[in-house]
């Protein structure tokens, strides 16, 4: 069992030393308390106030970030979405598929809060918020995340902070791309 442990050490070392891509202008912080993370990145972005919360709230278009598989919505209320989604991860040479149903609560056009009702982990809860500033607008993420795993909490730490790097880069990178898109309707 050692031996293990120690391979997975070098293995998840040996990964800190691969070049990071990161999106310029993007901030990524994770902390861990215990077996609770608290997650926390912002970017700006070239989409209007506007803009970004219809992005945020085109559920179905998770599907093109990497890994996300399925992404459905279903409305409960005026602002009130449940979103259920199946995404693969991979850790070390691992594949997981990992399954969630969500609760979105919209709040046009300021940002979105959303809680997991059911998924592969024991908790995640956050929110975004879109601020307007001269090139657009920039979106704030917070989240609570308690990981449902065997795997110690030593090699989650190391995975949660470089994965979150990627998976931001991607969603940022992602809103840039929406700039070309037709003006979204901002009534509500």
């Amino acid at each position: 069992m050692a031996k293990r442990i120690a391979i997975l050490l070098l293995l998840a070392a040996s990964a800190t030393a691969w070049p990071d891509v990161r999106r310029d202008g993007l901030q990524v912080d994770v902390t861990r308390d215990g077996r609770l993370y608290s997650l926390f990145a912002r970017f700006d972005t070239p989409l209007t106030k506007c803009a970004a919360y219809r992005y945020l709230t085109d559920y179905e278009a998770a599907t093109a970030l990497p890994g996300v598989i399925e992404s459905s919505a279903s409305r409960e209320s005026a602002h009130k979405v449940k979103v259920e989604r199946v995404a693969d991860e991979r850790v070390l040479f691992f594949k997981l598929r990992l399954h969630s149903v969500m609760e979105y609560t919209e709040k046009p056009f300021d940002g979105v809060a959303f809680t997991q009702l059911s998924g592969d982990s024991k908790l995640f809860q956050g929110n975004w918020r879109i601020e307007p500033n001269e090139a657009g607008s920039t979106l704030t993420f917070r989240g609570l995340w308690e990981p449902d795993t065997v795997i110690p909490l030593f090699i989650v730490d190391h995975f949660a902070k470089n994965g979150l790097v990627d998976k931001f880069t991607a969603i940022a990178r992602l809103a840039d791309k929406r700039k070309q898109l037709p003006p979204a309707r901002c009534s509500d």
